[in-house]
């Protein structure tokens, strides 16, 4: 650049001087016509008066005139010479200032496409070196969840997870500053929760299955494994458990945006089918509803249950039954929870279907979406309310035997679409009415099965020897869940917006009181050959 700088400094003095040199040139060249015609017109005069009179004489030129054009001349031929090698002395500087900007200029060419090259490996090897600390970052936070994943076993707690639904307004009530701590911003003062996870609001669900994804497939190993969703009415529930759903024209449903749920039974239908050749794996799925404290079968009179449906009779110690014998007028009488000869909480009369891929758990979905939309279609009932006040109970029965030896296992995944959280504002509790203070352990759920449900809680982090497991037809139906040897997991879903404030604060407030439950370690269920 400074050499272009000065290149272009003499141009413009080689033409300052090349224009001198020129004016010089026309002036001197003006001063001899000048001087030429002042001598010519003395001579014509001359001749004239000679031949007129020949008396006159010629006049002489004066000394004097001739004295004061010589040095004016001369200094103008001086001027002249100078100014020409003055151009001639730009000329050459010009020349080799082009010459040396020519040559400074390659060079630069050249060490510009060096600095290129070196620049190229410093980015490649910076990204091969970012490549290399991602890698290591994943394995280290895949060993991270392996490893916390083994102690919660070890130690039997619930792993509870939050996911903020994302928020409509300008500002949020929910800061998520790392990874396991959410902030809820108040008036006064924040409050902070920990949990084992806290997904952003904007994460896909395929994150959250990724998350949950090893304690869910361990059902396949022969675990008992219970997730909960919690949060109040329009938290995103459904959308994050089962995922969206869509009806068409002609009433059927279209499933989109798969929740935890189906890509559970997705990856579950993948790894049976890469052990085909060791393991013989069978899937039975059930679908029940808890709604006003009444059971209702989901699966039941759908196309899949009438064709491949088998009623599920509970073994008692003073009588066994097979379920080869039933008869078929059971899935049409009344649904009882009863407790089997091996201690498991079942319900008598409930349907399962066997599935054999992962199509077929989709369609029996389908078919069940169907038939509950056309059954309050026909009694007049208002869905959403419906829903806000339902509880979704899907349970996976999983057997895998060993082709080779014949030993087994038997597995049981459990996904629980809870009803609403909606806090019952301005209703007191027995302890609160009897203390004078507000607790909040004595929080009022609008719903009964979660206001039991939080009463089951409290009992067990209090470590009460008496806890109320009957009195919900929920926590009598998830007491095996609550109770040992089961993996629980609890996923609260919170709204972020600032209408919803305490209703978020009481969903999160029960999270945190789940964390301290201790269920106790799972325990693997093995069986044996029946040969």
């Amino acid at each position: 650049i400074v050499l272009e700088v000065e290149l272009d400094q003499v141009k413009n003095d080689l033409i300052q001087k090349s224009l001198e040199a020129k004016k010089v040139t026309e002036a001197e060249l003006e001063r001899k016509e000048k001087s030429k015609g002042s001598r010519m017109r003395p001579s014509f005069r001359r001749k004239r008066q000679t031949s007129s009179s020949s008396i006159e004489t010629e006049r002489p030129i004066p000394e004097a005139e001739i004295a004061s054009i010589t040095p004016q001349d001369q200094a103008l031929k001086e001027k002249t010479v100078e100014l020409k090698s003055n151009v001639v002395s730009l000329r050459r500087e010009f020349e080799i200032v082009r010459y040396t900007s020519q040559d400074e200029l390659n060079s630069l060419r050249m060490q510009s496409k060096e600095w290129s090259n070196q620049a190229g490996r410093a980015v490649a090897t910076s990204l091969a070196e970012t490549a290399y600390l991602r890698e290591k970052l994943a394995a280290e936070s895949a060993m991270r969840l392996k490893l916390l994943n083994e102690l919660q076993d070890i130690r039997g707690t619930v792993r509870v997870y939050c996911r903020p639904k994302p928020s409509n307004a300008e500002t949020s009530i929910v800061t998520i500053p790392t990874h396991d701590i959410l902030v809820l911003n108040e008036d006064t003062s924040p409050v902070s929760f920990k949990f084992d996870r806290v997904f952003s609001p904007h994460c896909s669900q395929y994150e959250i299955f990724s998350e949950l994804e090893e304690p869910l497939i361990s059902s396949l190993d022969g675990f008992n494994v219970t997730l909960l969703a919690f949060g109040q009415d329009g938290s995103g529930k459904t959308h994050s458990m089962l995922g969206d759903y869509t009806f068409d024209a002609e009433g059927s449903p279209s499933l989109q945006s798969h929740g935890v749920q189906l890509q559970s039974l997705q990856q579950l239908f993948t790894i049976a089918g890469h052990r085909t050749d060791r393991y013989k794996d069978t899937f039975s799925m059930t679908i029940v509803e808890v709604h006003n404290e009444k059971l209702f079968d989901l699966v039941s009179g759908t196309p899949s249950a009438e064709r491949d449906g088998e009623v599920i009779i509970c073994e008692t110690r003073d009588k066994r039954r097979s379920n080869d014998n039933f008869d078929s007028s059971w899935h049409k009488g009344k649904l009882e929870i009863r407790t089997n000869i091996d201690g498991n909480t079942v319900v008598q009369g409930l349907v399962s279907i066997p599935i054999e891929s992962f199509e077929d758990a989709c369609a029996v979905w389908q078919e069940t979406l169907a038939k509950q939309a056309d059954r309050l279609k026909r009694h007049g009932s208002d869905v959403k309310k419906h829903e806000k006040n339902s509880n979704v109970i899907t349970t996976i029965h999983i057997k895998s035997v060993n082709i080779a030896t014949g030993v087994g296992t038997e597995g049981k995944l459990q996904f629980v679409d809870m009803a609403a959280s909606d806090i019952a504002h301005g209703v007191k509790r027995d302890a609160e009415e009897q203390t004078g203070h507000s607790d909040e352990d004595n929080t009022h759920f609008y719903n009964k099965s979660i206001d039991a449900f939080n009463d089951v809680v409290n009992a067990r982090c209090q470590f009460d020897r008496s806890v109320p497991y009957r009195n919900s037809t929920l926590t009598h139906l998830l007491r095996d869940s609550l109770e040992a040897d089961t993996k629980v997991l609890l996923l609260c879903c919170v709204s972020s917006e600032q209408a919803d404030f305490a209703d978020t604060v009481g969903a999160l407030r029960f999270a945190s009181r789940m964390q301290k439950v201790s269920i106790g370690k799972a325990t693997k269920h093995i069986v044996g050959s029946k040969e």
